[in-house]
């Protein structure tokens, strides 16, 4: 036997192939037909050098390894940091896959179109075309239209996107890959996606020579890409566990996972750029977003991620005026328009010396929206008050220290908001802010005059203030450990009970709604533009301290004890828990002025 004799590993149908061709056609040629048997054979277990050898793709050395790994993978799982390339290596993944298997139906899914849209449009028909003429001529048709996104090639594969929810029944898959799949929801999942997956049928499977051999069997490949993201039970952590196990029982299965060191070495991002993103990011986002790292609660978490992270669902978000649009008379475009009967606060935690690294004062809007549940009883609708939605649009933080200029910030959003009261924690520098606001206010900055309020809970603070006609409607809150303990249990169970609303994450807002806004998409001052992202920034700040308190049970008295460790904070976790615990108060007015079968006669 030769050494190179291709013809030992060819079966008859295989060496007679070439029969099936004219005289003047390249594969009329058998030694033509076995080297392009063979070529096939060598680049669909080494998809990486089909890559670069004949796409003429240039590939890090990470990225070579991980579509060589995952061509030989049909459970493949990706866990990336930011800026990592994870969707670039899908999607050159993606059309060497249909390349190399002709007729192959290949979906990408995500949960919202524009995320999976961009795997298409910006890395395979923008970048891979213009690096590839090769790959380029291989593509018969495309589209980039809503509801029409798709790769054709000429062989017949195909790529299409979908988006992950119930109305994606029906479709038929080889392959998908998942793009940020921890925002997909399980059951869709399970009963939607999953369902996709069936094994190629290429036509000589059709044969009674090959029907039946088990070794020519094709599995469907299931693709999960991600960022990191918190321990709160996401089923993330089911796949990326079934994928690494795979792995190490050579069963089929790769996991991957590349951090920031990826990112430097390759110049993805460069040094400053990462300083500067670690500086705006709370701890547990930077080791979520970069380090790559999954993130769990404390043994000792009072309250969890996941409780609170389950409530990042709120999209509406609220910006103050700013200079221009106020001296210019211009009317805001983020206002919010008041819902009947709805109740609006400001509550603040506040922070006496200003420039204090380990403190901030913390200014929280909370729109509180009635709730009820309606009835049928015989002739009459029966409405049931369930009391308020806590919606938090908008939080923002300062280290300014003066008691008056808080104060002066504190009326400038009490009136932006249009808002009905002001909650206010007295201790560590609060109780002067109060006397501020219970004095005539004059604002340099909008060159407006403030009347003075009055606080509406306290007989000894109302006093100071010199207007007998003031409006009533600071809540001063000077806590005791009883009442803290209060604020903390009733704060945890408005979140159990699906009662409080936050913005959705940072990632998911800068995606989806920030790129929308004409504002913040065209300002070209960086530091202007961080002020957009603010609000989704110091919920998510809030959100880590919350999860990183630290908690103790009293044995005596039962009393709940929530604290901070090291050099932790918890100004954000104040703010927002004590302005919740006030709507508390609001609620028992509400539902303390009608008993349980009390009802509004809607309809006779």
């Amino acid at each position: 036997m030769k050494k190179n004799d291709l013809s030992t590993y060819a079966d008859n149908n295989q060496l007679n192939l070439y029969r099936n061709f004219p005289s003047t056609h390249y594969l009329s040629n058998p030694n033509n037909v076995l080297h392009v048997l063979a070529w096939a054979t060598f680049w669909r277990r080494n998809m990486h050098r089909f890559v670069m050898d004949y796409l003429k793709i240039n590939l890090y050395e990470y990225q070579a390894i991980s579509i060589y790994l995952m061509g030989v993978s049909n459970l493949i799982c990706i866990i990336a940091s930011r800026n990592d390339a994870k969707s670039f290596i899908v999607a050159v993944y993606a059309v060497a896959r249909c390349l190399l298997y002709k007729g192959t139906k290949f979906r990408i899914g995500a949960s919202t179109e524009k995320q999976a849209k961009l795997i298409v449009s910006e890395k395979i028909i923008d970048e891979l075309c213009d690096w590839s003429p090769i790959l380029k001529k291989e593509i018969d048709s495309y589209g980039v239209r809503s509801n029409d996104i798709f790769v054709k090639f000429r062989n017949g594969s195909k790529i299409t996107v979908f988006v992950a929810n119930e109305n994606a029944r029906g479709l038929r898959s080889n392959a998908i890959a998942r793009e940020e799949f921890r925002q997909i929801k399980k059951k869709v999942e399970d009963s939607v996606i999953s369902p996709f997956q069936t094994p190629r049928k290429p036509k000589y499977m059709l044969k009674d020579y090959y029907k039946n051999n088990p070794i020519l069997e094709e599995e469907p490949v299931d693709i999960y890409i991600s960022s990191s993201w918190y321990d709160d039970g996401n089923w993330m952590w089911d796949i990326s566990a079934q994928a690494l196990d795979a792995m190490k029982n050579h069963k089929g299965g790769v996991m991957l996972a590349f951090d920031e060191s990826i990112t430097l070495k390759h110049g993805l991002k460069t040094m400053k750029q990462m300083i500067k993103e670690k500086k705006k990011q709370d701890p547990a986002t930077w080791k979520i977003e970069f380090l790559n790292l999954k993130v769990r609660d404390s043994i000792s978490s009072y309250f969890t991620y996941k409780m609170l992270i389950d409530r990042q669902i709120l999209r509406q978000l609220f910006y103050p005026r700013n200079i221009l649009d106020f001296k210019n008379g211009r009317k805001n475009k983020y206002s919010i328009t008041k819902q009947d009967n709805e109740l609006r606060v400001v509550s603040n935690d506040i922070a006496f010396v200003a420039g204090s690294q380990n403190d901030n004062s913390v200014y929280a809007c909370i729109r509180a929206i009635p709730e009820s549940i309606t009835h049928e009883n015989e002739n009459n609708i029966i409405e049931v008050k369930q009391g308020y939605r806590r919606k938090y649009p908008y939080m923002e933080s300062n280290q300014i220290g003066d008691t008056t200029l808080q104060a002066i910030r504190i009326r400038q959003l009490y009136e932006d908001f249009e808002s009905d009261y002001i909650v206010i924690d007295v201790r560590n520098g609060g109780l002067q802010v109060l006397y501020s606001l219970q004095k005539v206010l004059y604002d340099t900055e909008r060159n407006i005059e403030y009347p003075p309020l009055k606080c509406m809970n306290n007989e000894e603070y109302a006093k100071t203030c010199p207007d007998v006609n003031a409006k009533e409607c600071i809540y001063a809150i000077n806590a005791t450990q009883n009442l803290n303990s209060d604020i903390a249990t009733a704060y945890r169970r408005n979140l159990l009970e699906g009662k409080i609303d936050f913005l959705v994450p940072y990632s998911i807002a800068k995606e989806e709604i920030l790129n929308g806004d004409k504002d913040y998409y065209n300002e070209v001052d960086v530091d202007k533009q961080i002020e957009y992202e603010r609000p989704f920034l110091e919920t998510q700040s809030m959100i880590n301290e919350c999860a990183e308190l630290q908690y103790e049970k009293m044995p005596q008295t039962g009393i709940i004890k929530v604290f901070e460790q090291g050099k932790n904070r918890k100004d954000r976790y104040t703010a927002c828990s004590y302005g919740s615990y006030f709507i508390d108060q609001l609620e028992l007015d509400m539902l303390g002025s009608m008993s349980d079968y009390e009802y509004t006669c809607l309809v006779n």
